[in-house]
């Protein structure tokens, strides 16, 4: 299975486990519209390591996300 963090910029993914992060982080994603089987893209990535800027395609919601939660993040290409 992929993570979120390996996905190249622009790429449709759907998001596919949200289990493997924090509880507080997951609850705050799902209120933000990030669900499992919801289409996001990765839209920026930050240099140095830093965040993932990642859209949510149905509602266009864009947040950023630290790249050590999205490693925790699997994903399927759509």
């Amino acid at each position: 299975m992929k993570h979120l963090a390996g996905v190249p910029i622009g790429q449709d993914v759907v998001l596919v486990d949200l289990s493997k992060i924090e509880e507080r982080l997951r609850r705050r994603l799902i209120a933000l519209g990030f669900y499992e089987g919801c289409p996001v893209a990765v839209r920026r990535r930050a240099i140095f390591g830093g965040p993932l800027t990642i859209e949510q395609r149905e509602h266009r919601q864009t947040i950023a996300i630290r790249r050590s939660d999205a490693r925790r993040i699997e994903v399927f290409s759509a």
